[in-house]
């Protein structure tokens, strides 16, 4: 079948190499929202991590009293157009209208603006004039060019090589390796699943010599659901945990939960950004019984999109004790790298 795509993926590459070269030309044009922009995407698609980046950069800008507004699609919202999920001072739309990771955001971070559309820059516009935001987090925008970025973050998956991944559809990735030097930070997620010296290094080293830093996930702490209760992995250590997800990578956090003590008795996979069913909380539940778990554990962006159903959720919550890992980034090499370039967009000179 990759054999049959492949012709697909060399027009789909050509058809983003002159895209690209008509944004470099000044044929199609950049729009500028007058703050600084930071952005954050990838060149493939799936589960690279960029969601936790996104997050660490949104309490950086808080942190420093910026007015942070996060501007994204709002991947599988049940909505179009602009829409305004937080105005940084209330939760204003569902995970069904806004999308699972936006409402997570907003949710966690409630000083946030937090605005999805198609249309990227009508998004920015809207939180600068009507909000007052006075930066913006773009996610995944690496590929959205029509807004103007001063800081372009690209997150790699560190246990692939992308010189080895083939183009949509054939492939996951989304442009031709040449792109990456448009990045001025190439961040490596999940640096702590590979060796000093993996593939990725050969490639990069050919495409990009720019500034790069390293970061892992980190587990914050797993909380149970419907008492808020919060647990470091020591007070879970040695319970058997049947664990489920709808993410990218479904077997990166059963290897995380598996690292932190745990005894993953059962596992279940389902697609990313799924929406969850009576059959499968039917399923769930008796899968918690034939494996004897002492509970049901998740991610938080599931949990966020099983809290959009409160009667599933209480449901799934009488029937086995319920729980999501809240995962935050633990900069590994190239905290200071950040910290400056981040510090240099936010004092309005580009990177």
């Amino acid at each position: 079948m990759t054999g049959l795509l492949l012709p697909f993926s060399w027009l789909y590459g050509f058809g983003i190499l002159c895209r690209n070269m008509a944004f470099d030309l000044g044929l199609l044009k950049s729009t500028s929202v007058g703050v600084p922009v930071i952005s954050v995407g990838n060149m493939t698609m799936g589960g690279t991590g960029k969601t936790p980046l996104v997050e660490y950069i949104v309490g950086v800008c808080l942190a420093k009293g910026r007015r942070v507004a996060v501007v994204s699609r709002g991947y599988k919202r049940g909505s179009s157009g602009v829409l305004v999920v937080s105005d940084g001072e209330r939760v204003l739309a569902n995970v069904d209208k806004g999308g699972d990771e936006p409402v997570q955001i907003a949710r966690k971070y409630p000083k946030a603006i937090v605005v999805v559309g198609e249309r990227r820059v009508e998004a920015a516009r809207k939180a600068v004039g009507e909000m007052n935001a006075n930066v913006i987090v773009l996610d995944d925008g690496f590929q959205h060019r029509y807004l103007r970025r001063d800081l372009d973050i690209v997150v790699v998956d560190a246990r692939k090589n992308l010189y080895r991944t083939r183009m949509i559809p054939a492939g996951e990735r989304r442009e031709p390796m040449g792109s990456i030097k448009r990045a001025q930070l190439v961040a490596f997620s999940r640096a702590d699943a590979v060796k000093e010296g993996g593939g990725w290094e050969r490639w990069l080293s050919n495409q990009y010599r720019g500034p790069k830093i390293n970061y892992q996930y980190k587990l914050d702490r797993i909380v149970q659901i419907g008492s808020d209760m919060g647990f470091v992995a020591r007070d879970l250590k040695g319970k058997k945990m049947m664990l489920f997800s709808g993410i990218g990578d479904h077997q990166d956090f059963v290897r995380q939960m598996g690292s932190a003590g745990m005894e993953v008795v059962g596992n279940a996979r389902f697609p990313d950004h799924h929406a969850y069913t009576e059959a499968d909380l039917k399923w769930m539940l008796s899968r918690v019984v034939q494996t004897g778990a002492d509970g049901l554990l998740t991610t938080e962006k599931d949990y966020i999109r099983l809290s959009g159903n409160a009667s599933l959720l209480n449901r799934l919550t009488g029937g086995s004790q319920l729980y999501y890992a809240r995962i935050v980034v633990e900069i590994v090499n190239g905290q200071g790298i950040l910290d400056a370039l981040i510090e240099r967009c936010l004092s309005g000179k580009a990177a």
